[in-house]
């Protein structure tokens, strides 16, 4: 049976047990959660809970999963950028438009559809449907995923992304110029209370999220950035982009998109227009990935530069007007 350990982070004030593990992003519902306390399958500290248990930081709460069932999709012969594999984990190249996992509008053409057609094993996944995902990407930001050939190496894998040695660098063109030009974020973020879909510093359950960048060009109205995370949080770096100003360019859900114009020079506003029709989505590319290989302890890395769309527009913005390199 696959085992889920958590480590409770510092909350204040205290929190219902279910509620924190609703939130922590595990791929389990508040169905499942309830399900799980009712069978006597969560302990916080080697002792079993009941579901209004509070929690106030620095529990281990391990969670007994039931075996899951066969997954109920199909594989689909589907386009893949496969950039690593061996018998244990691989790397892949999202593109944009793919949705990571089936969703109820999402029941095919999925990344997890394609990946059951290119790998003969992958792990169960923490949820119904999550078949070898150890993490995700948006469905229009592109770039490196890893994914688990076994339940082993999931977990192995895991404990990596919660201790923070399993490294996502990203590439993104913003609204604006961040000053300083490098540094970091740190804004709590959580559920938007007006949209359950969008994440916001203004939620009712805010948690710890922590995001560097770094300034690779500066443009008139735009920048081209290198950020990576040190903690992650869903919707993350664009969350905090628009939180600080700047959100990424194009992203129609965090003002990344027309609403910019009137904060920007009347000289700029046609080619900003030019390059906004130009793609329908955020410029957000995970271009690497660093990881210790759960078998052979060997340090991996790879890279994979921005997607076709991503560089036509960071082409058409420095055709414009030079970049100044920081």
């Amino acid at each position: 049976m696959p085992i889920l350990t958590v480590k409770v982070e510092p909350i204040s004030p205290s929190q219902r047990i279910d509620v924190y593990l609703a939130e922590a992003e595990l791929g389990l519902s508040r169905s499942q959660i309830k399900r799980l306390f009712g069978e006597g399958r969560v302990q916080v500290n080697g002792k079993k809970v009941r579901i209004s248990h509070k929690v106030e930081g620095g529990e281990e709460v391990v969670i007994d999963q039931p075996d899951e069932k066969p997954i109920p999709f199909m594989p689909e012969e589907i386009p893949l950028d496969i950039v690593f594999e061996d018998d244990y984990l691989a790397v892949v190249n999202k593109p944009a438009g793919m949705v990571v996992h089936p969703a109820t509008k999402n029941e095919s053409g999925t990344l997890a559809n394609a990946l059951l057609y290119y790998f003969q094993h992958l792990s169960s996944g923490y949820e119904k449907g999550y078949p070898g995902l150890v993490h995700r990407l948006d469905k229009n930001t592109t770039g490196l995923m890893v994914v688990a050939k076994n339940d082993q190496i999931h977990a192995a894998l895991g404990e990596q992304l919660q201790q923070r040695t399993l490294k996502r660098e990203y590439l993104a063109l913003i609204w604006g110029t961040l000053r300083p030009p490098e540094g970091t974020i740190s804004i709590p973020i959580g559920r938007s209370r007006s949209d359950r879909r969008l994440m916001s510093s203004g939620s009712a359950k805010p948690r710890e999220a922590i995001t560097e960048y770094e300034t690779i060009e500066e443009f008139d109205f735009l920048s081209y950035i290198r950020v990576n995370l040190r903690t992650g949080r869903t919707h993350q770096i664009r969350t905090h982009l628009k939180e600080k100003g700047h959100p990424v360019f194009g992203d129609p859900e965090y003002g990344g998109r027309g609403g910019r114009l009137a904060g920007i020079r009347a000289g700029h506003r046609s080619i900003a227009r030019k390059l906004l029709n130009m793609t329908s989505r955020q410029m957000l590319h995970a271009t690497r990935l660093r990881l210790v290989h759960p078998v052979s302890g060997k340090s991996l890395e790879f890279e994979k530069e921005i997607p076709e769309d991503f560089g036509q527009v960071l082409a058409s913005i420095r055709q414009y007007q030079g970049g100044i390199s920081v």
